[in-house]
């Protein structure tokens, strides 16, 4: 219900009842959960040509919300987003070296403490989302290897989650982003779709397979990365799990 409501904008109760083939009364009461959790509010209904009258509108609650962070190797950008997907603050920290994993965990506190004190100080903060240029093992958060960072087997995850007392979780940039075209971009309601992106830390890929992120045999496949020697892309995620798992 709450992924509906997260993903669908502002669905009435008639719609959510639609949706998910569940009675008015079920409906009724999971709404109701929702809301005394503090994750959905009931607003007025919207313009409808329906008979009779009108199913109250099923929004998100705008006080929960996530950091999400990416660390690049010349900045690490940290933004304040809210159910319904909602991009509410960003700030990017800009460094002038490549940051160390401990280092960009700093970063991530110091703006973290920053929205606590400002934007985000009446907001319920509910969790940490890291979007790492390199290859990531999601169960874990374990940075295996992140080549334009220098960043091998280190727990970013962890360190992040010991600064801002937060569960985080982690995992590579361009599969999160392929999943969020999917959800809320351009690929919304496509089920088979390849993303690419490209910005200081290299260029990246990820692919949706039958609405779900490919991830292939050893969870990094769609992966894609530039050497520091030429500008040749070059498939870097067979090559480096192969290795990984040799050792």
């Amino acid at each position: 219900m709450l992924e509906l409501v997260h993903r669908g904008g502002t669905p009435s109760r008639a719609d959510l009842t639609a949706l998910t083939g569940l009675n008015r009364s079920t409906i009724g009461a999971l709404v109701a959960e929702l809301v005394e959790l503090g994750l959905v509010q009931e607003a007025d209904p919207g313009a409808t040509n329906r008979v009779g009258r009108p199913s109250r509108r099923v929004v998100p609650d705008p006080r929960p919300a996530i950091i999400a962070v990416n660390p690049e190797i010349d900045a690490v950008t940290v933004a304040l987003v809210g159910l319904g997907a909602r991009v509410e603050h960003r700030i990017r920290h800009e460094l002038d070296h490549i940051p160390s994993p401990e280092e960009a965990a700093a970063v991530v506190g110091e703006v973290v403490d920053e929205l606590r004190s400002g934007p985000a100080q009446d907001r319920r903060l509910v969790a940490v989302g890291l979007a790492v240029p390199g290859l990531v093992r999601a169960s874990d958060g374990v940075v295996r290897w992140a080549p334009h960072l220098g960043w091998r087997e280190s727990s970013f995850a962890r360190l992040v989650e010991s600064v801002v007392g937060l569960p985080t979780v982690a995992d590579n940039d361009a599969t999160l982003g392929a999943l969020a075209e999917r959800l809320f971009g351009v690929g919304r309601g496509v089920d088979q779709l390849v993303y690419l992106n490209g910005g200081a830390s290299g260029i990246g890929g990820g692919v949706i397979v039958n609405g779900q992120p490919y991830r292939g045999a050893f969870g990094y496949a769609g992966s894609s990365g530039t050497t520091g020697r030429d500008s040749t892309i070059r498939p870097t995620a067979p090559r480096w799990a192969a290795r990984l798992r040799r050792r």
